[in-house]
């Protein structure tokens, strides 16, 4: 565990940093934005979706997270594709290339633009579960 819970603040223990407990939208807005979830000043991001190890301010460990985030990339991924095909039925254009070609053009503009929004959400998501189960379990014992 990297830090302690007091009184509405983060007490990093490794990075020595006091951070305000920032609140479930405030995360979420920091993920979005590609910043850390906790503090919101370093970047998660090195370059456009490689993450860094760990936060450069607090010390909140990014890279970990990214494994419990597949299933939430994976979902997102199928929800876009999904209003693609729907949108793809709703729009028929006709010539059939055409159609296939804007249909291509769609999936790589939406799905890979929005990779490193959605995994910056997906990382949020996942420190604020984290967050409270290490308050929940720091309150019960």
């Amino acid at each position: 565990m990297h830090g302690v819970y007091e009184n509405g603040y983060i007490v990093s223990t490794r990075y020595a940093v006091l951070v305000e407990r920032p609140s479930f939208r405030t995360a979420l807005v920091r993920g979005m934005r590609g910043r850390c979830p906790r503090c919101g000043k370093a970047p998660m991001f090195q370059g456009w979706n490689h993450l860094h190890e760990r936060c450069a301010v607090c010390g909140l460990d990014i890279e970990a997270r990214s494994g419990d985030t597949w299933f939430f990339m994976y979902m997102s991924t199928a929800g876009l594709t999904g209003t693609i095909v729907v949108i793809m039925f709703l729009l028929r254009p006709r010539v059939l290339w055409v159609g296939q070609l804007l249909v291509m053009v769609a999936a790589v503009l939406v799905i890979g633009v929005s990779l490193p929004l959605r995994k910056g959400v997906a990382i949020a998501l996942d420190y604020l579960i984290t967050r409270n189960r290490e308050e929940q379990g720091q309150a019960g014992g």
